[in-house]
């Protein structure tokens, strides 16, 4: 009985120590070292990572703001050193590149590669301007943007020199400009005088595209009007042409073409008429109508929140000078003509002639007529004009002649 429990202690304890003595393989933790020194490259060299590890298979995980991806070990060098090539497009790529070694799913090491820009192969400056049209004096700009990258679209690194290009007339001038934050950027101011500017950026043999900026005139100034006619009847027929001076601004260059200005004319009766035209080579003109009677026209021009005009005043005078008319008692019928003008012609065909009409009570009413050939007719029926006697008042283009006590027969 005693034999028995000593044996089973016995083995009790050497099976312990067998549990104890034999290595776990399989939880045992695998290690790697980074052989390769450098971590900063441009863009579009070879890159390889070289290690020493025990892991048996192992594989390359890369990423960087294209994607990630897995690369496989490309040749064993030694029992224990494995190397890895980056290719394209993560090695032409600039800015951060991560990597991590994976042996067996679990990550053994990681690190990140510095990519950088390549400055001597600069393939396309990439240019913006805006605004297109700005105006003299020296005070408006517009800022003309640099987008430089190299021959695989990569942004170019702060502190790259680019040279900028400003032509005016036969004036040049070259300046340098240095990246920051991926651009470069210039803002050119306006000149004095009216005309075009052109920008352009190079660095060696590489030019962006030519960029015009087109200065025009700031704002105009006072300026002047006058007319022009044919003659100074209120014929109603004839034009009078209304007509700026050359419009300029302050720094003496003529406004842009098609700058609308507006003829604003207020009459003697109070009226309010309006014409308007464009300006080309600095000068408007718009025209208008003469009007139907006699009066007097104040005129002046506004280029609208900017600039108006001294005022001018137009007169027109009576188109005729009398108004032959024939009553004819026996068949109530008036005829008026022939209707000349001042030259002694026929007014144009449908002229007004209006016949205002009263009775002995006050009543009025009023007819109208166009004329032909200068003449016009009026019949005067019995059915609504009883026999009396009515006062006549005929008006042409604003001349007036009266018939008193003219008798309706009956």
């Amino acid at each position: 009985m005693k034999i028995n429990k000593a044996y089973i202690l016995i083995s009790g304890v050497l099976l312990l120590l067998g549990f104890t003595v034999i290595p776990n393989l399989q939880n045992k933790v695998q290690s790697a070292v980074l052989l390769t020194e450098q971590s900063e490259y441009i863009v579009g060299s070879p890159i390889s990572l070289s290690f020493n590890t025990e892991a048996k298979t192992t594989q390359l995980i890369v990423s960087n703001a294209l994607g990630t991806s897995v690369i496989q070990a490309e040749k064993t060098t030694g029992t224990d050193e494995i190397q890895f090539s980056i290719a394209e497009p993560f090695c032409t790529s600039s800015g951060v590149l991560n990597w991590t070694l994976i042996g067996k799913e679990k990550a053994l090491l990681n690190g990140k590669l510095q990519l950088k820009a390549d400055t001597t192969q600069i393939a396309k400056l990439e240019s913006y301007l805006g605004p297109q049209r700005i105006a003299a004096g020296g005070e408006d700009f517009a800022q003309f943007t640099i987008l430089p990258t190299d021959i695989y679209d990569n942004p170019l690194p702060d502190e790259t020199e680019i040279s900028l290009n400003t032509g005016y007339t036969s004036n040049s001038n070259v300046e340098t400009l240095k990246i920051q934050e991926f651009i470069s950027w210039k803002n050119v101011y306006s000149t004095l005088k009216s005309g075009r500017i052109f920008v352009a950026a190079n660095s060696d043999t590489t030019t962006s595209k030519l960029q015009t900026i087109y200065v025009d005139a700031n704002l105009a100034t006072p300026f002047k009007i006058d007319f022009e006619r044919s003659n100074t009847y209120a014929d109603a027929d004839q034009i009078t042409t209304l007509r700026t001076d050359i419009i300029k601004d302050r720094y003496n260059n003529t406004i842009p073409d098609a700058t609308l200005v507006n003829f604003v004319i207020k009459t003697n009766s109070g009226a309010i008429l309006q014409t308007s035209g464009n300006t080309i080579n600095g000068i408007a003109q718009a025209q208008i109508q003469h009007p139907a009677a006699p009066q007097n026209w104040t005129v002046k021009a506004y280029i609208t929140g900017i600039a108006k005009s001294n005022p001018i005043t137009i007169q027109y005078q009576p188109a005729i000078n009398d108004i032959p008319v024939i009553w004819d008692a026996t068949i109530r019928k008036l005829k008026i003509g022939p209707l000349n003008g001042m030259l002694g012609q026929t007014l144009p065909e449908g002229t007004v002639v209006s016949l205002k009409i009263k009775n002995k009570i006050g009543e009025t009413e009023t007819l109208t007529q166009k004329t032909e050939a200068g003449h016009v007719a009026f019949e005067l029926k019995k059915a609504f004009y009883p026999s009396g006697s009515y006062s006549l008042e005929i008006s042409v283009l604003g001349v007036s002649k009266n018939l008193e006590s003219v008798l309706f027969k009956s």
